[in-house]
């Protein structure tokens, strides 16, 4: 991915201005162009194969290196997702200046976030914020809750892109377990009640055992052939199932973006 000439020069702004658009677009192109780099670094590292002590241990360092300059990239990207989710004039403005493939699935986690603002009755979705307030460890690693995600897939037909979608928004991929204020738990935020019905037995605090639940209760409710009804049967407002099939669309249009987004709020 190449930084077309229009977005070379970036210029000082007034911080009592809106953000500007050519300035936002640079610093997205430029996450991407650093998650692109160290997504190829990580790839190669791990192709590597060490012949002894020091190179096993050169490679772990260059490997922590490569994975947190993709983590660190992937926040200052949230940061300018949520800033162009304030304004619609930005948005408008600056997805166009973007490379085609990141386009749609930017502006469909875009409409995510405007879903959840709706639920969560905030109109003024410039105040909005991001909080790196949990440890990216809090959560299982990213592949093994996609290996639960296709699991689930292959077992009872939910695309995992909508269990992703849920469990990002449920608990921040299992970070914010909860229990809720209306006694909801685990990474899936299941009531004690409804885990009895479909937890089969398991611990409804383990990932595995709750991704496997919501697509039993997502099936329950119509799942995979109405997934609006079954979503809405998960959380009854039609706003949350917008944004989880928001969200949803932006992991199939590229998977690249359930990684960048279980990054998403985290320090570390």
């Amino acid at each position: 991915m190449s930084l077309p000439a229009n977005l070379a020069a970036v210029h000082a702004q007034d911080p009592g201005l809106i953000p500007n658009p050519r300035h936002q677009a640079a610093r997205i192109i430029a996450a991407e162009l650093a998650m692109s780099q160290a997504t190829a670094d990580l790839q190669a590292l791990a192709a590597q194969q060490p012949s002894g002590l020091a190179d096993s241990l050169r490679r772990e360092l260059a490997t922590d290196r490569a994975a947190y300059a993709f983590r660190a990239a992937a926040r200052q990207e949230e940061l300018r997702i949520y800033e162009l989710a304030g304004y619609a004039s930005v948005e408008n403005a600056v997805v166009p200046l973007l490379p085609t493939n990141v386009q749609s699935p930017m502006r469909y986690a875009i409409a995510g976030l405007h879903s959840l603002y709706i639920l969560g009755g905030i109109d003024q979705y410039y105040l909005v914020n991001v909080h790196f307030t949990h440890a990216y460890t809090e959560a299982k690693p990213v592949s093994t809750l996609r290996s639960y995600y296709l699991e689930a897939q292959q077992r009872y037909g939910v695309d995992a892109s909508y269990l992703a979608s849920i469990n990002f928004i449920e608990s921040n991929f299992g970070r914010v377990n909860g229990p809720s204020s209306a006694n909801a738990q685990g990474p899936m935020q299941f009531l004690p009640g409804t885990w009895a019905n479909y937890g089969e037995g398991g611990d409804i605090m383990d990932p595995h055992a709750s991704i496997l639940a919501a697509a039993r209760y997502l099936v329950h409710y119509g799942a995979p052939y109405n997934m609006r009804v079954a979503i809405w049967h998960y959380n009854l407002d039609y706003d949350y199932v917008d944004a989880v099939e928001y969200f949803a669309r932006a992991y199939r249009t590229d998977p690249g973006w359930l990684d960048r987004m279980y990054y998403w709020n985290t320090f570390g």
